[in-house]
């Protein structure tokens, strides 16, 4: 498929895929005159590129992350000095998803509340039996 095709199927703008290809993130064929043609096992690499870049990953930790998750080889430090960065960088970045997902949780929770509240107020209401509540 060409990448109109693939912006289609991704939700991804053609200029972003221009930009995953430039940054490594995307490794499309190429027609002899110059078209990137991508497979069906792109749009996933597109889905999964998103999902990292929207979590916060910066282009370098996204692009180690899928060549990880999609079994390719990862050039790694061999070492301390240049594994201690790069762990710490990780573990940062590890941390900072944590702490969004409790903040994500914490507002499900909020809102699930929200929604049994306005819902009950609702079916009070269809009943006519509609009298104020507070609500917790």
């Amino acid at each position: 498929m060409l990448i109109g095709e693939l912006a289609e199927k991704t939700g991804a703008t053609v200029r972003m895929l221009r930009y995953y290809d430039q940054q490594g993130l995307l490794t499309p064929q190429r027609t002899e005159s110059r078209y990137r043609v991508y497979d069906e096992s792109d749009v996933e690499r597109v889905r999964s590129v998103r999902c990292l870049i929207g979590s916060g990953l910066n282009v370098r930790l996204a692009r180690l992350v899928l060549a990880h998750a999609f079994d390719q080889d990862v050039e790694l430090p061999e070492d301390e000095a240049g594994c201690v960065p790069l762990l710490r960088m990780l573990n940062d970045e590890l941390a900072s998803i944590e702490a969004r997902i409790e903040q994500l949780t914490q507002s499900k929770r909020h809102l699930g509340e929200l929604v049994a509240d306005v819902t009950r107020i609702m079916r009070n209401k269809a009943d006519g039996t509609c009298v104020a509540e507070p609500v917790a």
